[in-house]
């Protein structure tokens, strides 16, 4: 299972392989960077839905175990790919498809100032 995040041309790459894309129904997102108002890492247990997204639709759900895919409507739609991990990359976005990613990846406070550092060049983040 595998998350990559790269920064290219002003988008937020996030590529989904093996089991991921296969949860999620999904392999990349393309974010632009001057969306992106908050960057941060949050433990799982920490990071509830917002109201409203119970929808899935597509993706993969078995509580406490995997939340995966595209979850609610606009303008709340919400993208998880996580699997039992503690601590997980959350990004709000603004104007967008997705109003927040919720990543399972490895290293994820190097991500976060990673993807924090690239947004701030494009715009000030709120926080």
């Amino acid at each position: 299972m595998g998350i990559a995040t790269t920064i290219d041309g002003g988008r937020l790459a996030v590529h989904l392989t093996g089991l991921d894309h296969l949860f999620a129904l999904k392999g990349s997102l393309h974010v632009p960077l001057d969306r992106i108002t908050s960057v941060e890492v949050l433990e799982r247990r920490h990071v509830p839905p917002t109201p409203g997204t119970w929808l899935r639709a597509p993706g993969t759900h078995v509580p406490g175990l995997v939340r995966y895919g595209s979850y609610g409507r606009e303008p709340h739609r919400e993208f998880w790919a996580m699997y039992r991990q503690r601590n997980v990359l959350v990004i709000s976005i603004d104007g967008w498809a997705y109003s927040r990613l919720v990543l399972a990846v490895e290293d994820a406070p190097l991500r976060a100032a990673t993807i924090r550092n690239a947004a701030e060049v494009h715009h000030p983040l709120a926080g």
